[in-house]
């Protein structure tokens, strides 16, 4: 495909004030006219004829190429005469088509990987069109579209819509490849308005021509309004525009479903189950607008067990997707395993009764993201409420982030543990676009001079942030080619029957104390370790229940409580304290009894022991550390 056809002739009556003397699509962006912008894209995906539809002011747009010497390319400007409307204009050229071209709209400012779309539109030789879809975080009021599982479209839903039905967050992005004998039988029909969206692609479905949609979350905007081009030029001379391209490496965060993003319902099969969790939306939306491409992967056995069908499904992911627009959000994509390996349920579907690559924590549904959106593993991140989610991160090398929503972790069927733990999606955004790069940025620079096989300690009150950010210390070494290893202090706590009085008396301190010299004296030899384990929801203490290796140049990173009480507290390397406001940590505090099974009132019993028994000891080692405070909540 070396054609591109690009609709100019709009009249930007909305850009009156703007323009001034210039048609529309000569507006500036950046320096460089819009129109140029599109053309120097085209060129540089190998498109070598450009036909450019005028109309309004159209010598002025021959003029402009003329003096750019057409870029080295063939340019040709056609001139309407009349206006024809986004399709009328096109078939009023029909003989100057070549058999596959490319249709820009003039008013749009994109960069899309243009190789990437034409691929996709080869792909099938039975398309009659391929229509660039994405979606977008007003999608009440926009007209959407519908593809099957081939991605060939089946409806068009123009706004408004029904207030009772739930649609797919996909809206036309104005941007198509398309074949010119698709076009043949309404060749005549060039000389009267048609519009592609309104007219022409309705029609195309309805005499079965196939049309499909390809759904990419790269930057194309229409650029007709003063809001708009303003909104671009910021887009633009903040590099978003061009990093959002799939010819480049694309951050993502990879969401579970349910007890995630939707309130936890086993074996969820009807619509009046969905409903969002508490900042679901708004956590999404911040992704969303700090570039992050979102991407839900979820188990969903209930089809292979004949629980639910996948135009049950289908509907299901069609009202979260409506949900979520309603507070400015959308998912880039969805993601579903349909399998599961058992069988025996009356009504299953045979054919999905296997061992798949897809259900997690197996890796499939990572792997189809990298490929569909040019993930970046190491840039991106995994949130979940199960063990499955956080097995999933490990294996696919994602960093990892266990919310205490839904399940909470508390599944039991991997041992896998999370980088992070945090109440909520909201506040795992709160981790990934504020705590995680502040902090990186503030100590990188402490990190880096740290001496091989350093010796970091971090203590605070309980559920102020420690782990959180010994977790961050160690990713932050893991980006400058540094191996740590995190070793929290509440492995050492007693089992219930066996503690004593105040905060110390909590602990094994002798052990823990012991254990730490071990590590301080190996310094030169492979440091093999075995550490006890602490279960919190039995509050039982098991001695030498795990391995730790520890290369002798690896950095130990010890958190919790009562670090800064232990005898190597004294000669670390560095001392860190963290502390946040009082108000958020008791709310932890409480949460996390709860989840361990406590009431609220058991709860708010133990927070206020803990501040007779235990803040004013920790509290009193904070003299000579680093102080680090970090919000919890955004």
């Amino acid at each position: 495909m070396r054609q591109v056809v690009i609709l100019a002739g709009g009249k930007g009556t909305r850009l009156k004030d703007r323009l001034g003397d210039l048609p529309k699509p000569l507006i500036d962006v950046c320096g460089t006219p819009l129109l140029e912008h599109q053309i120097l894209l085209a060129k540089r995906y190998g498109f070598n004829r450009v036909l450019v539809l005028v109309n309004h002011k159209a010598q002025q747009i021959v003029d402009f190429c003329l003096s750019k010497d057409n870029w080295g390319i063939e340019v040709q400007c056609i001139d309407d005469q009349v206006p024809l409307g986004t399709a009328g204009a096109v078939l009023n050229v029909f003989g100057q088509l070549e058999d596959q071209f490319l249709v820009m709209y003039g008013d749009t400012m994109m960069d899309v990987d243009l190789s990437r779309f034409c691929r996709a539109h080869a792909s099938s030789q039975t398309t009659g069109a391929t229509l660039f879809l994405h979606p977008n975080d007003h999608p009440q009021d926009s007209d959407l579209v519908e593809v099957n599982g081939s991605n060939v479209i089946t409806q068009f839903h123009p706004y408004p819509h029904q207030a009772d039905t739930y649609y797919p967050n996909l809206v036309n992005a104005a941007l198509y490849c398309m074949s010119k004998a698709a076009l043949l039988p309404y060749r005549h029909r060039g000389q009267v308005e048609l519009d592609f969206g309104k007219h022409l692609f309705p029609q195309m479905i309805r005499d079965g021509i196939i049309l499909r949609g390809y759904n990419s979350p790269e930057y194309i905007k229409d650029c007709g309004t003063p809001d708009r081009i303003d909104k671009v030029r910021i887009d633009f001379s903040k590099g978003k525009i061009t990093n959002a391209s799939l010819a480049n490496k694309q951050a993502a965060i990879f969401l579970d479903r349910d007890g995630t993003i939707i309130e936890q319902v086993d074996q969820l099969n009807s619509l009046d189950q969905v409903s969002l969790l508490d900042g679901a939306a708004t956590a999404i939306r911040r992704f969303n607008r700090e570039g992050y491409k979102t991407c839900v992967v979820t188990n969903q056995p209930v089809i292979a067990r004949g629980e639910c069908s996948v135009e049950q499904l289908t509907q299901i992911h069609y009202k979260m997707e409506t949900l979520l627009g309603r507070e400015a959000a959308y998912l880039d994509r969805i993601y579903y395993c349909p399998h599961h390996p058992d069988k025996g349920f009356a009504g299953e579907r045979a054919d999905l009764k296997l061992v798949c690559q897809c259900r997690k924590p197996a890796t499939g549904m990572i792997t189809r993201a990298v490929v569909d959106l040019n993930v970046d593993l190491e840039k991106s991140w995994m949130i979940g409420d199960t063990s499955t989610d956080i097995e999933l991160a490990k294996r696919s090398g994602l960093k990892s982030i266990l919310v205490e929503t839904g399940y909470a972790g508390r599944d039991g069927k991997h041992p896998a543990n999370a980088d992070f733990v945090v109440l909520s999606l909201a506040e795992a955004a709160t981790l990934v676009l504020d705590i995680y790069p502040s902090v990186v940025d503030k100590y990188l620079d402490e990190l880096a001079s740290l001496q091989p096989g350093a010796l970091v300690m971090i203590g605070g009150q309980s559920r102020s942030g420690k782990s959180t950010f010994a977790n961050i210390l160690k990713l932050a070494l893991l980006g400058l080619g540094r191996q740590s290893h995190v070793i929290s202090t509440d492995r050492w706590i007693l089992s219930e029957a066996d503690r004593g009085d105040g905060v110390l008396a909590r602990h094994a301190m002798t052990e823990l104390n012991e254990a730490l010299t071990s590590l301080q004296s190996m310094t030169t030899q492979l440091k093999q370790i075995s550490l006890p384990r602490y279960l919190k929801h039995q509050r039982l203490h098991q001695k030498n229940a795990e391995q730790f290796e520890i290369q002798p140049e690896d950095i130990v990173i010890v958190e919790g409580v009562v670090a800064l009480a232990t005898d190597a507290a004294k000669d670390a390397n560095k001392r860190f304290y963290v502390d946040t406001d009082e108000a958020e940590r008791r709310a932890r505090v409480i949460n996390e009894y709860c989840l361990r099974g406590y009431t609220a009132e058991e709860a708010e019993t133990v927070y206020l022991d803990r501040l007779q028994d235990e803040v004013p000891v920790i509290a009193a080692l904070e003299h000579d550390a680093i102080k680090v405070k970090l919000p919890l909540t955004a």
